[in-house]
């Protein structure tokens, strides 16, 4: 297996699951911004990580406006975000919102959690936190941190038995 992983990261914890996946798997790993698309035809297996703010997956274009070249590779992507992987409603909107039909039908999906330090926060994301906030029932934990190495697992261990299948 030849696989890179790619990542955007805002406050981290996305970064940090890249790192994890990508020593695990002994993947190249790059910032998306950085990373040619010319040099998707190195790699079999694309591994794509975004944080998710607002129900968008930051960096997606990345991976959607490479679809005709994706489309001949293995194709995984990791959100992260403060939503809990077990919320099936809410992660199915994220990926209608954010998938086209093609990637809906090619990529394979993980979701993890971050972490959420509101010091760290952007103005901009604070207020839009404060905002959301205030019209939830249940509030939020303003300061959670649910960054685990085995929370990869599942992701690593498919990545593994596919290969292992070829």
């Amino acid at each position: 297996m030849n696989a890179v992983v790619l990542y955007m990261s805002k406050y981290g914890s996305t970064k940090q699951y890249a790192e994890w996946i990508a020593e695990e798997l002994g993947a190249d790993i790059f910032s998306a911004d950085s990373f040619p698309p010319e040099n998707f035809a190195s790699y079999d297996t694309i591994i794509f990580g975004g944080p998710v703010f607002g129900g968008v997956i930051m960096g997606i274009a990345k991976i959607s406006e490479n679809m005709h070249i994706l489309r001949e590779k293995r194709l995984i992507v990791f959100t992260v975000g403060i939503t809990s992987p077990d919320a099936d409603k809410i992660l199915a909107d994220l990926l209608e919102k954010n998938f086209s039909d093609s990637m809906m039908k090619h990529a394979e999906m993980f979701h993890f959690q971050g972490a959420l330090e509101y010091k760290k926060l952007t103005m901009g994301h604070k207020v839009l936190l404060k905002m959301i906030n205030s019209s939830m029932k249940n509030k939020l934990d303003l300061h959670q941190n649910h960054v685990s190495r085995d929370t990869i697992m599942p992701l690593i261990e498919s990545v593994r038995g596919k290969t292992a299948e070829e």
